[in-house]
């Protein structure tokens, strides 16, 4: 299917990206897929450790505040808590309704290593996770950041999974064996395309769905974010689409889990 006369250079609508043409769909990656679960193994917020999903199954576990790390979590807490200091008034004594201390009510721990350690409270997409270190000589656990806006995206080898979309210029037919997606790389690029870094996607197929999932293996070094322009991609697959419901496998449980944040 050629391209519509609204995409063309010269009448696109301001704002919107520029099509792939058909010689770069035929210039673009050929990737074959390889066997992948209906659920990832791993996910990640891109704040911490990747952690399996069945950690969010089950209902918060009650953390130890003996645990070193726990314990770290719970003085962060209290940190933030704390009223912030400001000019007294001399003859205002009364210092209001007191404030109720910190818990590790509601927390839970969705992965650990030796010096790491990954916390959250609630459930996506509404799920704050903290992360903790330890540092120093002496060892000790270290708040680093938290992150509660970050979407919960499949992660494979360290890499969070990009999204991708069809190609709105060409509609697959039931019989097609080669799928073209345009892929919107997660991780900053400075505004580059990620043609040659995409690795072989994931694919999970039954009577009724065909689930691909596409890791980009990010740049090196700092790079800045300029939005990346979609990148175009071919995938062979193994069998004909059929009348399957093509899914996008990057966001695997952002609709699937309800909001239990206290």
């Amino acid at each position: 299917m050629s391209e519509s006369s609204s995409h063309r250079s010269g009448d696109r609508p301001e704002g919107r990206p520029k099509l792939p043409s058909e010689r770069d769909w035929e210039r673009s990656d050929l990737l074959e897929p390889r066997p992948g679960p209906r659920i990832p193994e791993l996910i990640s917020d891109g704040g911490g450790l990747p952690f399996p999903p069945a950690v969010l199954a089950s209902p918060p576990g009650a953390l130890d505040p003996e645990d070193p790390a726990a314990s770290a979590l719970l003085a962060h807490l209290a940190a933030r808590a704390a009223p912030k200091r400001s000019a007294r008034i001399p003859w205002r004594r009364d210092p209001g309704p007191p404030l109720s201390p910190p818990s590790l009510e509601g927390w839970r721990q969705l992965a650990c290593t030796d010096d790491e350690v990954l916390f959250a409270r609630g459930l996506p997409p509404r799920m704050l996770t903290a992360a903790l270190r330890r540092a120093g000589r002496r060892r000790t656990w270290t708040f680093v950041g938290s992150s509660a806006a970050r979407p919960i995206r499949a992660t494979r080898d360290g890499i969070r999974a990009s999204s991708w979309r069809l190609d709105p210029t060409h509609k697959p037919e039931l019989d097609e064996t080669v799928l073209r997606v345009l892929v919107s790389e997660q991780a900053f690029a400075s505004g580059q395309r990620a043609h040659g870094r995409v690795l072989p996607p994931e694919i999970y197929a039954d009577a009724e769905e065909l689930v691909i999932t596409i890791f980009i293996t990010p740049l090196p070094g700092f790079q800045n974010g300029t939005p990346n322009p979609e990148t175009p991609v071919r995938i062979a697959l193994p069998h004909p689409i059929g009348p399957r419901r093509l899914i996008d496998g990057a966001l695997p449980i952002q609709a699937s889990l309800s909001d239990t944040t206290p």
